[in-house]
């Protein structure tokens, strides 16, 4: 019988788990995702699996070893050690080229900031209440739905511009150093607007805010080394289930960040880096 380490990462929201043959290493995984509230569907992925090592994180980590403590041993890892351990072998396995430090932005039901140094340390340096929940929140009270691919459907035909006021509605083409198409006030023009052009506002609301903070947390945190290293455009690695299947997001997020002077890079399967480095901690520690 083949043997099984598996992590789980139980946010507000989605539940992410990964799992991995004991003898193959963390890049070779299979992956599991359900709503948070659902724990049959985990139970039954968890199942189906024979395992060594079950190791959790997570707002929910607890309370899964509580469920669980009679029938099986888990290891609750805290959430940002996860994060910190598992974006490496993430950005490893996609090839991606990230200067260290860099900011590692983990955009799921709220947003948290961290900062990623050289020698593997991790610390939450920001974060906004702005993140997956927000997007669900609003879009249930505004469009009558919290289905994230529904919402991102709809957003996709749609135009924000006729709902977000810009610079270029408030001031005539240099009457003020801002590029025209900047939003100046979210739902600012929101007149009886459509239902799709309210989604593309919604995204843009979360997606926008995120990158202006992350993006000048990133600008401060290289002018502040001693290494040289503000000759360079800071790093923003953008991961989180906010991001499954959202192109919209993912553009706005990039164009915004590159707008105050960062570069963006977003972390293929970054739903499951608190899963993922969860387990990892826990192989490490034998």
């Amino acid at each position: 019988m083949r043997l099984w380490d598996a992590g789980v990462d139980l946010g507000a929201t989605l539940v992410k788990a990964v799992a991995v043959p004991v003898d193959r290493p963390l890049g070779s995984f299979e992956t599991f995702v359900a709503p948070a509230g659902d724990e049959r569907l985990l139970d039954a992925f968890l199942l189906r699996h024979s395992l060594r090592h079950l190791a959790a994180t997570g707002g929910g980590a607890s309370g899964l070893a509580g469920r669980l403590g009679l029938t099986r041993n888990v290891t609750v890892v805290e959430e940002f050690a996860s994060w910190g351990a598992g974006a490496p072998l993430l950005t490893r396995r996609a090839g991606l080229d990230v200067q260290f430090p860099h900011l590692l932005v983990s955009l799921g039901t709220g947003t948290s900031i961290l900062r990623m140094g050289a020698d593997g340390t991790v610390a939450r340096v920001g974060g906004t209440a702005l993140g997956g929940g927000t997007l669900r929140g609003l879009s249930r009270l505004l469009l009558g739905t919290d289905d994230h691919d529904r919402l991102v459907a709809l957003a996709a035909t749609g135009d924000r511009r006729h709902v977000d006021l810009l610079v270029g509605d408030l001031y005539r083409p240099g009457g003020i150093a801002l590029v025209p198409d900047l939003t100046a006030a979210n739902f600012g023009k929101a007149h009886e607007p459509r239902a799709a052009d309210v989604a593309h506002a919604l995204l843009g609301l979360v997606g926008e805010n995120v990158a202006l903070l992350a993006g000048q947390i990133a600008v401060a945190l290289v002018a502040s080394n001693d290494d040289g290293a503000s000759r360079r455009r800071p790093d923003v690695l953008y991961a989180g289930s906010t991001l499954r299947n959202n192109p919209l997001l993912v553009e706005i997020l990039g164009n915004v960040t590159a707008l105050v002077g960062a570069q963006a890079s977003f972390l293929p399967l970054g739903e499951f880096t608190g899963a993922l480095g969860s387990l990892a901690r826990v192989r490490a520690e034998g």
